[in-house]
């Protein structure tokens, strides 16, 4: 079966978005080709055949009526070169400042460019896949890309969604937000008669893309992380040893601020616990003075998914924070993160701090598979608790490792994703 995958980003099978990937089509016997749209090189087992669009790509077609893109395959002779690779210093930028505005700018730039090209066409047509799989973002351009990808082949799309990209339970009081919401929500509804199957991680997107587009729903959640179930460990460290690997965006880092200084008390008299922090986002000089002070808490440089599986094998606690404003609070209400899965495939025991009424602590809560806050005036009391008893780490340890075998089995996935993609590929929907 010939697979077409529609996505931002680069295919990298231990990093972000490109591990997501992998983690879905891990053991499928298909040939892929996929179109993405951000700078770097693929790296992975699965896909050789690339078109690539990037900003830079966008920028000249601006400036000098270049089209948009180019077509690459990694198989041949020097091939990888011919991806392009990021400016570190243009996108370090927009991870700091990540307002709305320039989000809006940059997807209304990529809508104006000279995107549909004929290299784009003679790319998806020679391919001529069975099955398109495009993942719903909240991006005009992507909509829009896929929406042009499925008319050039007249076949409907398999999708993912993992964000609540169209209802209005939002809070922002910046107008530029609201406009660019109401363009999302539009692209976002003419794009969902082109799915003919949507898969979502949770039971509240499910629902709520049933209610609003009367679509074909289906739950996957991410599958073991590592490839087997990380073995638990006999004995605790000595000091207990908590890891976050992950993003500070979206206020996260405040949490991560929280705990750190909930330890400097539970240590004050002797080291009994440590923070551990890998990420790949910068770190304010005031959070990384408070997370970083080399006793209590450190923070470390961003590690693949092979080493973090060596590091989590080495600790005790894994962690899973979201930010607890009313802003971010909205934004993530439906998402089920990733990170969850890798925490519940670490073999360490699984700590979620989060709304109550975030769809992944729901989720973790109903399968007592996390020590689960809510409350942040007890963060300090139950992180002290777990301290004086080990014996709560090796039993939540235990629950984290039976919710993964029972609700994310990497067989019962690929054999779902198998059946579905062959009744696409055999029903060839049009649109």
């Amino acid at each position: 079966m010939k697979v077409l995958v529609i996505s931002m980003e680069v295919w990298q099978d231990r990093a972000g978005g490109g591990n997501v990937l992998s983690n879905i089509f891990a053991g499928q016997d298909f040939e892929f080709a996929q179109i993405y749209c951000s700078p770097g090189e693929p790296k992975n087992n699965y896909c050789h055949k690339y078109f690539q669009i990037t900003d830079s790509m966008v920028m000249k077609s601006f400036l000098r009526h270049k089209p948009v893109g180019r077509a690459f395959e990694t198989s041949k002779t020097n091939g990888e070169e011919k991806a392009e690779k990021p400016n570190k210093k243009f996108y370090s930028f927009f991870r700091r400042h990540r307002l709305e505005i320039f989000l809006r700018a940059k997807d209304n730039a990529w809508c104006m460019s000279n995107w549909k090209t004929k290299e784009l066409e003679n790319f998806v047509k020679e391919f001529d896949p069975d099955v398109i799989f495009a993942p719903c973002y909240g991006s005009k351009f992507m909509l829009k890309l896929t929406r042009h990808v499925c008319s050039l082949l007249n076949k409907k799309a398999i999708s993912y969604i993992s964000d609540d990209l169209y209802t209005l339970r939002q809070f922002r009081l910046a107008p530029s937000f609201w406009l660019g919401r109401f363009a999302i929500r539009h692209q976002v509804r003419k794009t969902f008669p082109h799915y003919s199957l949507v898969y979502t991680m949770t039971d509240e997107q499910k629902a709520q893309c049933e209610k609003d587009f009367k679509a074909n729903m289906k739950i996957l959640r991410k599958s073991n992380s590592f490839g087997d179930v990380q073995r638990r460990k006999e004995d605790l460290s000595k000091p207990i040893r908590i890891i976050y690997a992950g993003g500070t965006y979206l206020n996260r880092s405040k949490i991560l601020v929280r705990i750190a200084k909930a330890l400097r008390d539970i240590n004050k008299d002797e080291v009994r616990a440590e923070l551990h922090i890998y990420t790949q986002c910068e770190i304010t000089k005031r959070d990384l003075k408070a997370l970083n002070d080399g006793i209590n808490s450190f923070v470390h440089e961003p590690v693949s998914q092979y080493e973090l599986k060596e590091i989590y094998s080495n600790s005790d606690i894994a962690l899973h924070v979201e930010s607890f404003d009313l802003k971010n609070r909205l934004t993530v209400r439906m998402s089920f993160s990733t990170k969850i899965v890798d925490c519940l495939s670490s073999g360490c025991a699984v700590m979620a701090i989060c709304d109550k009424k975030q769809a992944g602590f729901k989720y973790l809560l109903k399968n007592d598979a996390a020590i689960c806050v809510s409350d942040l005036r007890k963060l300090k009391s139950t992180i002290s608790d777990l301290v004086s008893n080990p014996d709560k780490i090796q039993k939540y340890a235990a629950n984290a490792k039976k919710c993964l075998i029972e609700n994310h089995d990497t067989n019962r996935n690929k054999e779902m994703i198998s059946a579905d993609f062959n009744t696409a590929a055999k029903g060839r929907e049009t649109i």
